[in-house]
């Protein structure tokens, strides 16, 4: 298991246990829930309705499961559906065995479902979130004549079209009605069911369900587009079952291929079974899907943590340009000639909590080789050539981002006075991406890329004080890391990413302290550094071959106003001139420490 499992699986599997009744409360949020589908939707419809015939025992609480659907656990009380009941909150239409269309077998259809709702007064609104599933009963009271036909495959594309035709019709309604957000659940792999698993009619009924998942998809894409203010999001269950039958105990999941209630009436729960009975999942079968659809659901929200790609490159950048114009900003005057310097650095930044965006910690080491040369006591230049490795932790994301790294700077001096500046590019590999994703542990994974660059002014005076010296100086810095888009790999949401930039123009103030102490020299420097100005882009984040939209969310810079404090000592040992220092950053809402040593030679 990965590195990232291996740190923060259990506090994950929490978590997403949690995220079915808490995730509402996030920045992507639904006020309400409207329920139209079949069995794997009903939360006792068609129980009311027969009078409590069906479903019947040992299925539980009018439900054809063994606890609470899906739906149920999204964190909304959706009522069941009456006869002249309001139909302002949250409800539920769904009644087992539903089909697609008007026709009653025995729940009404879905077609039916929706202009109950809408002829009993029923609205949706922008914060609504609307969940449409169904079409498995269409395949399972067709299958059988389809297959005695003279051209079964035939068949059952006429089956699973019409279907999707049926639920691309519905979710047009939905959405041209006012919807905000429409869940469109996608039909599993029958052939791992234990209905069909190991049949002749397999391979046709997982063709009726591709044709109608293939059918759903390229409706849905035209309704989205027909529709932009309504965000339509397909949760795909079909993609999802083979991970689950895989691996089945990394779940959960005790026994993925058998019924409960054929093998172990009694004991579907403790018996860790998926399946109720032929095709129905357990209440531990719900619940997984019910993690999977708040991965679909909160794809925004989630997705905005990979903000802290961007801001861990644009903290290389300036760290960079921070330590190039510091070669040329001490104390001691500048004479002619070249050295080379070679410096070594760890860093540790840790990041708070904001608002979507989990704490993060990252630890990153490097090394920087630089040639430095002035033809006089009052002009220097120099190039410095660094790579940076960067590992970074934050609650569901994990990353490396290595930075390779060239910097040139010069500076003009006159007595106490001088002026540096410096600029650089970067590039940067963000490696090892690993999200684990509301339906723990399964883990997507990524790789990308981006660009960094940059410039610093710095200008400042020094004053001798009675064997100390000191310098005020300002300094201007403005940088810009962008991250190519990319999308995850893996089988629940996979999130896109837009391409980003972190970029902002910065100011600071600061006071250095030199002074000579034992033979060794001594530094210490105190100031404050504030955006000017903070262009970043927002995180934006869809989901990769989805109808879902792309949302985006603004992130808080993690530094902001921020206090920087630096300290050190320097020696020679023989021709080489030893310096250790740290520096460190203590920002809104993140701190970071700095240590490096660094040896300078002259040529």
């Amino acid at each position: 298991m990965s590195k990232y499992l291996r740190s923060a699986g259990l506090v994950a599997l929490s978590f997403a246990a949690a995220c079915a009744v808490s995730t509402a409360a996030t920045a992507q949020e639904y006020d309400r829930l409207v329920v139209f589908g079949d069995s794997l939707s009903d939360n006792g419809n068609l129980f009311n309705a027969t009078g409590g015939v069906a479903p019947a025992a040992p299925f539980v609480d009018g439900r054809f499961s063994t606890g609470p659907v899906f739906t149920e656990l999204l964190g909304f009380n959706a009522g069941r559906f009456t006869e002249g009941a309001p139909v302002t909150g949250s409800v539920n239409y769904a009644f087992g065995g539903s089909r697609t269309d008007a026709v009653a077998s025995p729940g009404p259809g879905m077609q039916t479902q929706l202009g109950a709702y809408l002829g009993a007064g029923g609205r949706f609104d922008s914060s609504d979130l609307v969940s449409v599933l169904g079409g498995a009963n269409n395949i399972f009271q067709g299958i059988a004549a389809a297959g005695a036909s003279p051209n079964p495959v035939g068949a059952i594309d006429a089956l699973g079209l019409s279907a999707a035709s049926d639920i691309v019709g519905i979710v047009g309604t939905i959405a041209n009605a006012g919807a905000g957000t429409v869940l469109v659940t996608n039909l599993p792999k029958l052939s791992l069911t234990p209905a069909f698993s190991g049949t002749p009619g397999a391979p046709l009924a997982d063709r009726g369900v591709t044709t109608f998942n293939s059918a759903l998809a390229t409706g849905l894409a035209g309704v989205a587009t027909a529709n932009p203010s309504a965000n339509i999001i397909t949760m795909d269950l079909f993609k999802i079952g083979d991970t689950l039958a895989g691996n089945p105990g990394a779940f959960g999941i005790g026994n993925v291929t058998g019924s409960c209630f054929a093998e172990a009436p009694a004991n579907c729960d403790s018996g860790g079974y998926f399946y109720t009975d032929g095709v129905h999942p357990t209440a531990l079968g719900h619940r997984l899907i019910a993690r999977l659809a708040n991965d679909y659901l909160y794809y925004a929200d989630i997705g905005a943590v990979t903000s802290l790609q961007g801001e861990s490159a644009y903290r290389h950048r300036e760290d960079s340009l921070d330590m190039a114009t510091e070669s040329l900003s001490g104390r001691a005057p500048w004479s002619a000639g070249t050295s080379l310097s070679v410096t070594g650095l760890i860093d540790q930044t840790d990041t708070d909590a904001r608002g979507t965006v989990n704490k993060a910690s990252s630890e990153s080491y490097g090394v920087q080789v630089g040639l430095e040369s002035g033809p006089s006591e009052n002009w220097r230049f120099g190039a410095l050539g660094s790579i940076r490795k960067d590992e970074v932790k934050s609650g569901m994301l994990d990353f490396d981002v290595e930075t390779m790294a060239i910097d040139i700077y010069g500076g003009w001096r006159s007595g106490g006075l001088f002026v540096t500046a410096a600029a650089g590019l970067a590039n940067d590999n963000y490696d090892d991406i690993e999200r684990l994703t509301s339906l723990a542990p399964l883990v997507h994974t990524a790789e990308t890329k981006g660009t960094s660059t940059g410039f610093r002014v710095q200008a400042g005076y020094w004053f001798e004080a009675g064997g100390f010296a000191i310098s005020p100086r300002i300094g201007l810095t403005s940088a810009s890391s962008k991250v190519d888009g990319y999308f995850e790999q893996g089988a629940a949401a996979q999130y896109q990413y837009q391409d980003r930039t972190v970029e902002a123009l910065t100011g600071e103030v600061a006071l250095r302290i030199e002074g000579d102490m034992g033979g060794f020299g001594v530094f210490a420097e105190g100031g404050y550094r504030d955006n000017l100005d903070d262009s970043s882009d927002a995180v934006g984040v869809g989901i990769y071959g989805n109808s879902a939209r792309v949302l985006y969310r603004e992130v808080e810079d993690p530094f902001g106003g921020q206090f920087l404090a630096s300290l050190g000592v320097d020696g020679d040992m023989g021709p080489v001139k030893v310096t250790v220092g740290y520096r460190g950053r203590f920002g809104d809402h993140a701190d970071s420490h700095m240590g490096a040593i660094r040896f300078s030679l002259p040529l």
